[in-house]
């Protein structure tokens, strides 16, 4: 039977830890997209809503490396096509 409590604990202990560094990296990336004023009072004010976004974030969320890539991709897309309508 302590065994089996122990495999519990640990169990619930590795929840634990993945949702707290879940919700930290989620807080970062809500940093990172918005005015940190907004943010803060996002939190204070609707904390259960924000928690939930931050968690979210955090687990789906891409990162800023992934966002960047993707903008630079588009905006290369975006002068090519310009290009080509300038050369009609």
């Amino acid at each position: 039977m302590e065994n089996y409590d122990d495999t519990t604990l640990y169990i619930i202990l590795g929840i634990i830890v993945l949702t707290i560094y879940w919700s930290i990296r989620g807080l970062v990336q809500l940093f990172q997209r918005h005015n940190v004023i907004l943010v803060i009072l996002y939190i204070v004010f609707l904390f259960p809503i924000a928690y939930l976004h931050m968690l979210i974030l955090g687990i789906w969320g891409s990162s800023k490396n992934d966002r960047m890539l993707k903008e630079a991709k588009e905006k290369a897309k975006f002068d090519k096509l310009v290009e080509e309508e300038k050369n009609k």
